[in-house]
């Protein structure tokens, strides 16, 4: 019973973590670092890495019968996934929800 309470407290964690850890690697004081093309693919697969694990995980806890707080986290995780993208990617995102965008 300990390691499966170990392994729902990783899960957890992940979803807290994954997508404030996306928005630190999307810093624009991160991005000026260094503007090799090696950084910069590093830089994008650890940020694909956590979105890919942490949406994941948020959508198995969306759509099962968990208590309110853990889908309210969930979702929240996807919201920050979603906006490091946006970021990374060139305002992307926010460009289409604009009225005049």
């Amino acid at each position: 019973m300990e390691s499966l309470a170990f392994v729902v407290s990783l899960m957890i964690g992940n979803i807290l973590f994954s997508g404030p850890f996306a928005l630190l690697l999307t810093l624009p004081r991160i991005r000026a670092i260094s503007h090799s093309l090696l950084f910069l693919i590093f830089r994008r697969l650890a940020m694909g890495t956590a979105a890919f694990t942490g949406i994941f995980l948020s959508v198995i806890f969306v759509f099962n019968d968990l208590p309110l707080t853990i889908k309210a986290l969930s979702l929240l995780c996807i919201a920050t996934h979603l906006w490091a993208a946006d970021r990374e990617y060139g305002k992307f995102i926010s460009s289409r929800l604009r009225r005049n965008g």
